[in-house]
């Protein structure tokens, strides 16, 4: 006779597979990447863009440059404070060398800082107080 009292254990429903990405013709492609996510090429565009819209030669070697030389810093536990950017530190990292998983804080990103108001003249000049 089996014992009614055992305790069961809750078995977890299996997550369904993720639906594959078709083709138009029904044939597996890539997962497409994030909307929201910039990729280098991109970036290329649009610097390119932003200095004019001249496909300067150099553009893509000085962007690869920039970002080998923050990955660097990052990588050192240096605190980048690059405005618009913002500033960005190292919150948590796992790992060494290329295996290394790095946690970024960044602060202050596509703020634009404000002129302050001027202040206001307590007397206009030629009244007395």
């Amino acid at each position: 006779m089996a014992n009614s009292n055992a305790k069961k254990t809750p078995t977890k429903a299996a997550k369904p597979a993720p639906a594959a990405v078709l083709s138009d013709d029904g044939v597996p492609v890539a997962k497409p990447a994030r909307p929201d996510a910039l990729k280098k090429k991109e970036l290329f565009e649009r610097v390119v863009a932003a200095i004019g819209g001249k496909k300067k030669a150099g553009v893509k070697e000085i962007v690869e440059a920039t970002l080998t030389t923050l990955g660097e810093a990052l990588q050192k536990g240096e605190t980048l404070n690059l405005p618009p950017f913002g500033k960005a530190r190292i919150a948590k990292s796992k790992g060494e060398g290329m295996k290394a998983q790095l946690t970024v804080k960044l602060r202050g990103a596509g703020e634009k800082k404000t002129a302050r108001p001027a202040k206001e003249a307590l007397a206009d000049d030629g009244e007395d107080s």
